[in-house]
């Protein structure tokens, strides 16, 4: 395994300050030896090796021909970590001839005996020294002047290469890397100098290995598939108008999409995405059982309708609206185990919701103490499906603010989307271990048989004394909307007028969102003002959510801003201690600044929103709801 870091030159000074310097970090640099290398790269006619995620490279030296297979790995920042196989040969020969050894055991079950041919041929002057703590060298540095003809046109770069010795710790590289990008200012090289020439010779966006790449993520139904048939277009020639048409995007997106890949290459996939999209490679590691991943089966629609009367009793009712959730909850748990549509999570969440709102509702009028294991399961459910579909919510409204941007800043958010990939990838880690448990089973077939169960956690309807009590439908739920409509108008005293806590709107927001509930579980028997009156609850309850999404956005930035970590202040029950240097970040400043002002702007027309609940038509509309009952 070859682990090494690369670096972009982009001026001779730095180049020359490079050779002339005695030390990197904490380690110091040996002599200068001047090395002369021509590297010939080559393939198959139909690059079976590059189709196979690999580049073949000989290299000409005084003591022979070195021959180089190499595995086309992903970058990590600058820092690449390639299967390597090497063997020295006297001289050029094809892989039939030369001697056994894994190398060419390797090179003809890829190509099946095809004759290899010149891809290209490059020339670098490479200045190598090496890296020591004390007498122990712990890495290689090279300076490389590199020229390369394509289609007559010559083309010349420099570069910095350091690769891991046998006896260095990957410690030491993360330190020269931070000293040649803080100290030197450096930017990573994403791509091989392979790579980089075929780029050239083919004259497109995309090399080969992130074509094979993008060709398996366009295959996904997803924002992710989406972008890659958008890079596979552009490859392919279309104008950014053209893919906006028919990817049915802004040409301004459009761009933003092509910047941000000749910026951070396949990095603008998340990693996940990068990792099932990766071409197969033959490893000389022993075989891992194979990943299996979650399939679509094909499943019967949910329930449209409740189906509830105005003559059943609550408990009855309760359980059609159980039923009706929790089928919604088995139905898109399988598309939400796939993670290929975020919508899918969306709504195997809000029927958890439902389903915690339907047992405050109904929950007087059932056994509550032998419903809690149930209780506290779906709970725990819902809480492992939030984690990662307010990370999605989160990136959304983050994607239209970029969508804002001209092209040169579509970038700026760059480590902050790092820092959210991570944290989702382990969100939805934490979601899939809690769907694979044990327990989560158990729930289910739990719920399955409190649903089956005729009368199950009904309470009587009758008292002590043997007085009825109301539990049919068209008995208590009017009284259930009146009382839900009292809770949001008790609230009018205490958010009205100026600088209202921001914590008691959402508290009024809770309140709105039980009123909303209540109004849908209720709806079949409701009269048709029901409907409006979702409409409007849905509209405050709205306004509310985007203010309490802004508010926690920019309690997030402002942590990434202290930080650089994705909601580092609530990491640990302790504040852990402001960092040494500042975090410069001025892209993710600027969004904060613009996720503040819209805190503002909702602040002021929440007014208005809120009037039409203290008004005489709302009240009317409650009145003329319940009617029928």
């Amino acid at each position: 395994m070859e682990i090494e870091a690369k670096f972009a030159v982009s001026e001779i000074k730095t180049f020359q300050r490079l050779q002339a310097a005695d030390q990197l970090a904490e380690f110091a640099l040996s002599a200068r030896q001047v090395k002369q290398v021509r590297d010939t790269y080559l393939d198959t006619a139909d690059q079976l090796i590059l189709a196979a995620g690999y580049a073949y490279r000989q290299r000409e030296q005084e003591e022979g021909v070195l021959l180089t297979l190499k595995g086309l790995g992903s970058a990590e920042g600058a820092v690449h970590r390639r299967e390597e196989l090497e063997t020295l040969l006297p001289a050029a020969a094809p892989p039939a001839e030369w001697p056994a050894s894994p190398m060419r055991e390797r090179v003809l079950r890829l190509t099946g005996g095809a004759p290899l041919l010149p891809l290209f041929s490059l020339q670098q002057t490479r200045i190598v020294r090496q890296m020591k703590r004390g007498k122990q060298t712990v890495a290689e540095l090279s300076l490389d002047d590199v020229h390369l003809t394509i289609a007559g046109e010559e083309h010349t770069y420099l570069e910095l290469e350091v690769e891991l010795a046998p006896k260095g710790a990957e410690e030491n590289l993360t330190t020269i890397v931070a000293c040649l990008q803080d100290e030197w200012g450096l930017e990573p090289e994403l791509r091989s100098k392979f790579e980089r020439a075929l780029a050239l010779l083919k004259d497109r966006l995309l090399t080969p290995r992130e074509r094979a790449i993008c060709q398996r993520v366009a295959e996904r139904d997803d924002a992710d598939g989406l972008r890659a048939r958008a890079l596979l277009a552009l490859d392919e020639g279309a104008t950014q108008t053209e893919v906006g048409k028919w990817a049915k995007r802004t040409d301004r997106t459009v761009r933003r999409w092509l910047a941000a890949f000749r910026q951070d290459r396949l990095s603008v996939f998340p990693d996940d995405v990068l990792g099932e999209a990766q071409p197969a490679t033959e490893s000389e590691e022993p075989p891992r059982p194979p990943v299996v991943r979650p399939t679509r089966p094909t499943r019967k629609k949910p329930p449209k309708e409740l189906g509830l009367e105005a003559s059943d009793s609550m408990a009855a009712a309760a359980r059609k609206t159980f039923y009706f959730h929790f089928q919604r909850m088995l139905y898109y748990e399988p598309g939400t185990r796939l993670g290929e549509d975020i919508e899918e999570l969306h709504d195997m969440r809000v029927a958890t919701r439902r389903m915690r709102a339907a047992f405050r509702v109904f929950g007087a009028y059932l056994d509550m103490k032998q419903l809690k294991p149930l209780v506290k399961d779906l709970r725990r459910t819902g809480q492992a499906l939030g984690d990662v579909r307010d990370l999605d919510v989160f990136w959304e409204k983050t994607q239209r603010y970029l969508d804002t941007l001209p092209p040169e800043q579509q970038g700026d958010l760059a480590p902050l989307r790092k820092a959210w990939e991570t944290e989702r990838k382990r969100a939805r880690e934490r979601m899939l271990a809690h769907l694979d448990n044990e327990r989560y089973a158990q729930f289910k077939k739990r719920f399955t048989e409190f649903l089956e169960a005729s009368n199950a956690a009904a309470l009587p309807v009758f008292s002590e004394k043997g007085e009825p009590l109301p539990n049919r439908l068209r008995h208590v739920a009017p009284v259930a909307v009146y009382q839900r409509m009292a809770d949001i108008q008790a609230y009018d005293e205490w958010v009205s007028g100026p600088d209202v806590p921001l914590e008691r709107l959402h508290q009024l927001r809770i309140a709105a969102k039980r009123l909303r509930y209540t109004l849908e579980f209720f709806q079949e028997v409701l009269g048709p003002e029901a409907k409006e009156l979702i409409k409007e609850m849905k509209n405050l309850q709205d306004h509310l959510g985007d203010l309490q999404d802004a508010v926690v956005a920019s309690n997030l930035l402002r942590d990434f801003l202290t930080w650089g970590t994705w909601g580092h202040a609530q990491a640990g029950k302790k504040m852990a201690a402001l960092p040494s240097e500042p975090i410069i970040a001025p892209g993710v400043a600027a969004y904060l600044a613009t996720r503040q002002t819209e805190i503002q702007r909702l602040l002021d027309a929440f007014p208005q929103v809120w009037a039409y609940f203290q008004s005489h038509g709302f009240n009317r509309s409650v009145a003329l709801a319940g009617a029928p009952l």
